[in-house]
């Protein structure tokens, strides 16, 4: 029986932890009824209720930004399907960093034909 206190002790300290820390952390337009300071006092002076208050009715739901469509599977994904729509691929620092380099190469390579070319006429 004193471990079964013991448990229901550490698990109502572990949420109550939860919750205060939840709490605190929470962004400003996501706190809804009282201000965050008094939830957190409220949390911490009503150890298991405070939480379950927390969470019921302080804590306001996450909005879903991008249109509210949440997660997309791969096979909602015309670019996954190879679909004859694709939308324009996004370029990454890897694309941009192989453009680079691909100039950089032509430039090198006409600084070495123009070089060759003077060393020709001057013949």
């Amino acid at each position: 029986m004193v471990r079964l206190w013991l448990i229901v002790v550490v698990a109502a300290v572990a949420f109550t932890v939860y919750a205060a820390i939840d709490c605190a952390t929470m962004p400003r337009q996501r706190v809804r009824s009282l201000r965050r300071g008094l939830w957190v006092l409220l949390v911490i002076v009503l150890p298991v209720l405070g939480g379950v208050l927390w969470f019921l009715l302080g804590r306001a739901p996450a909005t879903v930004s991008g249109g509210g469509s949440g997660y997309r599977g791969p096979e909602d994904d015309p670019d996954f399907l190879g679909g004859a729509h694709r939308p324009e691929r996004h370029r990454t620092d890897k694309d941009q960093d192989d453009e680079t380099l691909r100039d950089l190469e032509q430039q090198f390579r006409d600084r070495d034909r123009r070089a060759d070319d003077d060393g020709r006429a001057d013949r």
